[in-house]
């Protein structure tokens, strides 16, 4: 890993491989929001049918937030915890510091840990 890119795109990378999104929606959904020009690689009409797809995706997603706090399955304090999460982690991918894969590692099993003790709470 030779440039912040690198290290960010593989921060990402190990994000993605964890959560309820594909990479490619994870593309489109990133693309749209900022008023990105579609990839070429995929058809005006795929391309919109998946930014449909996505947003869909995440509407049950901070649906099924709202109703895990509502019966009492995640809290306040877990959903303040994973925000705080949220804010170191923008902090580590802005930071112009160089991290190697190790590094990394270690980010993604501290947030592992963390989200672990959340679901156990």
């Amino acid at each position: 890993m030779e440039n912040e890119e690198d290290i960010n795109n593989l921060f990402i990378s190990k994000l993605i491989e964890k959560s309820l999104f594909t990479n490619r929606q994870i593309q489109i959904i990133y693309n749209f929001k900022n008023k990105e020009k579609r990839p070429m690689d995929i058809s005006s009409g795929a391309y919109y049918r998946e930014v449909k797809q996505s947003k869909i995706k995440m509407r049950k997603f901070f649906y099924s937030i709202l109703l895990l706090n509502l019966i009492n399955v995640v809290n306040d304090n877990q959903i303040t915890a994973l925000s705080s999460m949220t804010n170191k982690l923008r902090i580590l991918v802005d930071s112009h510091a160089k991290y190697h894969d190790k590094e990394i590692n270690n980010v993604i099993n501290v947030m592992e840990d963390l989200i672990n003790r959340i679901i156990d709470m």
